[in-house]
């Protein structure tokens, strides 16, 4: 049996409670790329019973998964931008103020039900995922077991697109950090 397990990185020290409008999200997105991860954020026993046999590691080019990875102790076998966080378009709305994470959550439902005029972005992020998934599906003809440390919202379109392709979902999947998303494909 082929598995790829999906692993979101370890939560980021940066200020996530400080309400802000959406003109200033693009500076805070730049931080959150460029944030060391927080030293109190432990990995749960599940997460490093899912990556315990691993025979290939695949992390995003940002850094805060490579050192996800390193802290799980793997070795990293490749790093592809393919697995970088989806994308979040800038939005001029200057009025509200919410937390860094609210306007995330907002921004992501008015892409996925193309409530905005940046559908591109969305659009960019689905060719991603399928081209990612389409990687993983090529990788486990070679690979048993794959680990991919990445970011939450581009694991579950990638996740979407394994589903498609005739894996299953083994247990919940989890977007949290540290969380472990296990598909599994029978030979």
């Amino acid at each position: 049996m082929k598995k790829i397990t999906l692993i979101r990185h370890a939560k980021v020290k940066i200020d996530n409670d400080t309400k802000i409008d959406a003109t200033a999200l693009p500076q805070w997105i730049y931080d959150y790329d460029h944030a060391t991860l927080d030293e109190e954020s432990l990995a749960p026993k599940e997460t490093i019973e899912a990556v315990k046999n691993a025979d290939f590691v695949l992390t995003s080019k940002l850094q805060r998964t490579i050192e996800t990875a390193h802290l799980l102790g793997l070795e990293i076998d490749e790093k592809n931008e393919l697995f970088n966080e989806a994308t979040v378009p800038a939005i001029n709305i200057p009025f509200f103020k919410f937390q860094p994470v609210t306007w995330l959550t907002l921004i992501r439902i008015f892409l996925l039900f193309e409530l905005t005029k940046k559908r591109s972005r969305i659009k960019e992020s689905r060719e991603e995922a399928k081209k990612a998934s389409e990687h993983l599906f090529l990788l486990s003809s070679k690979y048993d077991n794959i680990v991919v440390v990445g970011h939450a919202g581009k694991n579950w379109l990638i996740r979407k697109e394994l589903l498609k392709k005739g894996w299953r979902l083994e247990g919940k999947p989890s977007n949290r950090n540290w969380g472990a998303t296990t598909l599994s494909l029978s030979h």
